[in-house]
């Protein structure tokens, strides 16, 4: 009886569709280079020489504000940043890449 209930178990478990991998945090760079990753601020970040890069990870507890500021420090300007699904106005934008290196 037990051998059955775990063979059941078991069937349900492996029945069900496995959940979405969804990134943390991603970016647009606003001059797209070489494909590149990275741990940076808690997160994996790679970036395709498209310029999208997206990141998987917790993160460091920070404003999504700074930490915009602090990925375009390290990797350039963007065109678009967004975390958990919410994506930065274009006046965030514009204060996030005052932080660019010129």
């Amino acid at each position: 009886m037990l051998l059955m209930t775990l063979i059941s178990t078991a069937a349900l478990i492996s029945a069900q569709p496995a959940p979405a991998l969804t990134p943390g945090a991603a970016a647009v760079l606003a001059a797209p280079g070489e494909a590149r990753s990275e741990i940076f601020d808690g997160r994996n970040w790679t970036c395709g020489p498209d310029g999208v890069c997206v990141a998987r990870g917790p993160g460091v507890s920070q404003p999504i504000g700074r930490e915009c500021r602090r990925f375009v420090a390290r990797f350039g300007a963007v065109t678009r940043y967004e975390r958990d699904g919410a994506a930065l106005t274009d006046v965030q934008l514009a204060q996030c890449n005052t932080a660019a290196v010129r």
